[in-house]
């Protein structure tokens, strides 16, 4: 036991070294023109003194750099909300997404672009994923408050919120459906150090919980009557966690967009390198969203002229390798 421990302690050492690594080459990435020590120094001089920020400045620091950290912050809380969820319903085709979160925002946004362009679409993104999330919670309850009523209930209203998303970019103007269905497609090209503020804030409230909570997550994979049994409500477990997901991303979506399968691919990875014990899982899915979101962002960026959304990415990258890991690990999943 102690040598597996320290072998998963190494292997999440490993794995947040290279998040900081690979996050230090694409940032420098592209950028060989650039006179990295007078942009540094004139960076620092900004940070420290308030020293205007040269053109190159800018490009890193303005540009470059927030949307390093907030491909890192989103792939971390969609791949962990991923992996809670996961083991809540104890169930492996589950992601974040199917809170009505994605569904929700995509309305918010919608509403946005569609029918109120003077009110910012993040906002009105934010408002539609907790809303949803929070009618999925209801619905369940009312439902009986099981697993199974909350995954229909989250299947049912995404269904609904889709069918009026889908009437709103019918009955505008072309240009604004194009806007609405970019958004969809999920991107970090317009990043700010705003909207990492906003993602963050959402990574450490809805995520500091969840992993001072994790050992009693684990106890919900054993089911309802052994969780009572052991002192645990798996009713107020589940509205805890569900509650800090949906906050955390609601908060990732409204500044991203809808970015598809890193919240459901990532999370069976992680359980491959780190197994089910969600005091290892959880922060190993963190990482490794992060490592990945990251990475597919940098392809994005890359493979070509134009800014490629990069839901577009994940999505092609994503549901291959989940036929991948479905032919190669589907029969150890079941015995986890």
């Amino acid at each position: 036991m102690a040598d597996l421990k320290k072998s998963i302690l190494i292997k999440k050492a490993v794995l947040y070294f290279l998040v900081v690594l690979v996050a230090v080459i694409v940032l420098f990435l592209g950028a060989s023109d650039i006179a990295w020590g007078d942009v540094l120094g004139n960076i620092y001089r900004h940070i420290a003194h308030g020293e205007p920020l040269s053109s190159d400045g800018v490009i890193i620091y303005e540009i470059r750099f927030p949307r390093i950290v907030l491909a890192i912050i989103v792939g971390g809380v969609l791949s962990g909300s991923g992996a809670i969820m996961q083991g809540i319903f104890k169930n492996p085709l589950v992601d974040p997404y199917l809170l009505g979160i994605s569904s929700g925002a995509a309305f918010g946004s919608a509403v946005s672009i569609g029918l109120f362009e003077s009110w910012p679409i993040g906002i009105l993104a934010f408002i539609g994923a907790m809303g949803a999330s929070f009618l999925v919670i209801a619905i369940g309850r009312l439902a009986g408050g099981s697993s199974i009523s909350l995954v229909l209930s989250g299947v049912v209203l995404s269904a609904f919120l889709s069918a009026l998303s889908g009437s709103i970019k019918f009955f505008v103007d072309p240009q604004k459906a194009q806007a609405i269905v970019i958004w969809l497609l999920g991107s970090l090209s317009l990043a700010s150090w705003e909207n990492v503020r906003i993602a963050l804030l959402g990574l450490v409230v809805g995520f500091v919980p969840l992993f001072l909570l994790r050992w009693r997550i684990n106890i919900l994979g054993l089911g309802d009557s052994e969780c009572m049994s052991l002192g645990v409500s798996p009713t107020k477990m589940r509205f805890i966690c569900i509650s800090c997901i949906s906050f955390a991303c609601a908060l990732a979506v409204s500044v991203s967009g809808t970015i598809g399968w890193v919240g459901l691919v990532v999370p069976h990875l992680a359980r491959v390198i780190f197994g089910s014990d969600m005091r290892y899982l959880l922060g190993g899915s963190v990482a490794l969203g992060a490592l990945i979101l990251l990475g597919a962002d940098t392809i994005a960026r890359s493979v070509s002229a134009y800014d490629i959304p990069v839901g577009i990415i994940t999505a092609l990258l994503g549901a291959p390798f989940f036929i991948f890991l479905l032919s190669k690990f589907a029969s150890k999943w079941g015995d986890r």
